[in-house]
């Protein structure tokens, strides 16, 4: 990260610590107390907070004032779960979220698709755009603030190889606890299957960085749980891919052994009820939201088959995995893979 990314995101940290502190000291207790009662009383009702949009606009419409004293405005809702950016200011640069000049127009980083209103997009006073998280309500939500300490704020966040996405900066309203996060440019979901013309080349980088982002927080005892081809040519610009949403990922302590890393809930492959590894789980489901991805490559598509075996005895780990198809990708050149992926969508264009 340049040196000038990195003075831009402390004084974006810097200055929303100093007007957290000012706000904070200066609202009357009572006017907390009943904007507080108006908002969700638990996670849950936070990320469901009824069947419309209208119904996830109202939570944030009563924080509207607390944000606005943060130095926060608002990103517009724009449809169903899509957010605006607001006004026609010129979007500055934060480092982390980029579109390709093919494109024409960074239109699209104007834009935030969210699952659930858990997150909100919003504009500092100096104009970055940040994404503001619920982590904690009352006693729920005090783990995935634990994890995040561990892996998106100091020493650890500093390694090439931590993927997690970093945390500018915590504020506290009453018992909720909120994350400022720095805004990406998009889902990876998008890489394939969608409209972007990705290549394998493309696709297989990006799982190499999801694999390095597993092997990463499996070491520190963390198991998270759940455009070449128009030009011909090979990108040299590679987006980073960020780890996101600790929320349900689970902590061992380094005294905890081996045998008793394990989970008691029942994942999708497993039906029996008894207790699994939810390291091996971390890579099925990698694996698994690539199930409609075929590379045509057989050494690819057999290391992605071998990443969802049934048998998590015989499943690759994260480790096993990047080691393989890192060693598959080094042994061919660039060029071999710059091809569509099967499946990939197809254009009614006489151009494609």
């Amino acid at each position: 990260m340049s040196s000038s990314v990195g003075r831009t995101l402390a004084t974006i940290g810097t200055a929303l610590v100093a007007l957290y502190v000012f706000w904070d000291a200066h609202c009357p207790r009572n006017a907390r107390r009943r904007i507080r009662q108006k908002l969700p009383a638990n996670l849950d009702e936070w990320r469901i907070p009824g069947n419309c949009a209208e119904d996830e606009e109202r939570i944030w419409l009563q924080l509207d004032e607390i944000l606005g004293r943060w130095g926060f405005t608002q990103w517009q809702h724009y449809m169903a779960s899509i957010l605006e950016a607001p006004g026609k200011a010129p979007q500055l640069s934060s480092g982390f979220g980029y579109t390709p000049l093919a494109r024409t127009t960074p239109i699209r980083l104007g834009r935030f698709e969210y699952t659930n209103p858990l997150s909100r997009a919003v504009r500092t006073q100096d104009g970055h755009d940040v994404i503001i998280r619920v982590i904690v309500i009352g006693q729920e939500g005090h783990e995935h603030l634990k994890i995040l300490r561990k892996l998106a704020t100091g020493p650890l966040s500093l390694y090439s190889e931590n993927h997690a996405l970093p945390m500018f900066a915590e504020l506290q309203f009453e018992d909720i606890i909120f994350g400022v996060f720095p805004k990406v440019g998009g889902s990876v979901l998008r890489a394939h299957g969608y409209w972007p013309r990705n290549s394998v080349g493309d696709i297989v980088d990006v799982l190499l960085q999801m694999l390095e982002a597993l092997v990463f927080i499996h070491s520190h005892n963390v198991a998270h749980r759940p455009e070449s081809l128009a030009a011909k040519k090979i990108s040299i610009s590679r987006p980073r891919v960020y780890l996101i949403d600790f929320e349900v990922a689970m902590q061992f302590s380094e005294d905890c052994p081996i045998e008793q890393r394990v989970c008691r809930q029942c994942p999708p492959e497993v039906k029996s009820g008894k207790p699994y590894d939810p390291f091996k789980l971390d890579v099925w489901q990698l694996a698994s939201s690539l199930h409609k991805f075929k590379s045509k490559i057989p050494a690819i598509d057999e290391t992605l088959a071998a990443m969802t075996d049934d048998d998590p005895v015989f499943r690759l780990d994260a480790r096993q995995a990047l080691d393989r198809l890192g060693h598959i990708v080094a042994s061919m050149p660039p060029e071999s893979l710059l091809f569509e992926p099967e499946g990939a969508f197809k254009f009614k264009s006489s151009t494609n």
